[in-house]
């Protein structure tokens, strides 16, 4: 795909459930749910025009943007255990993870897309309350939603 592109919907996005996992052990609850983080974000950052023209100036494509998507997720798993486990009140969204990602990009990019990770955190954590996968609070269990073919097309 190319940047151009950036704007469309995600019938063609590049996350699939395969970056969550290299074994059949790794197949969790909680890499799942962060596999479902990596796609709301990518969603919400392809949708904003302005968001994709501004990354596209910075010769930032649909590629780089679900790389930092997965990145991102990939680094919140500390974060949902530390707040599971009780070692912290709350979970924290941190703008170093996308400044390491991008390093130049800016402060003003680099507060929006924190902007759109917090949003993609709403809107994931809204869901899991009706959610009956309970993809948190049972993180180790496997997900067959990994196996299932309708998550890899």
């Amino acid at each position: 795909m190319t940047a151009g592109r950036c704007n469309q919907r995600l019938k063609g996005s590049i996350i699939s459930p395969a970056h969550f996992f290299s074994r059949a052990e790794e197949k969790t609850k909680l890499n799942w749910y962060c596999f479902e983080y990596a796609r709301g974000l990518e969603m919400l950052i392809r949708r904003d025009r302005r968001l994709c023209g501004h990354l596209r100036r910075k010769k930032i494509d649909d590629r780089a943007i679900a790389g930092f998507c997965i990145h991102y997720a990939k680094k919140m798993q500390r974060e949902i255990i530390d707040r599971v486990s009780g070692h912290t009140q709350n979970v924290r969204l941190g703008y170093e993870e996308i400044e390491t990602y991008f390093p130049d990009i800016g402060d003003l990019l680099v507060d929006r897309l924190l902007t759109a990770a917090a949003k993609a955190w709403d809107w994931q954590t809204e869901a899991c309350v009706v959610c009956p996968t309970r993809c948190i609070s049972v993180r180790n269990d496997i997900a067959p939603m990994f196996d299932d073919p309708y998550y890899w097309g």
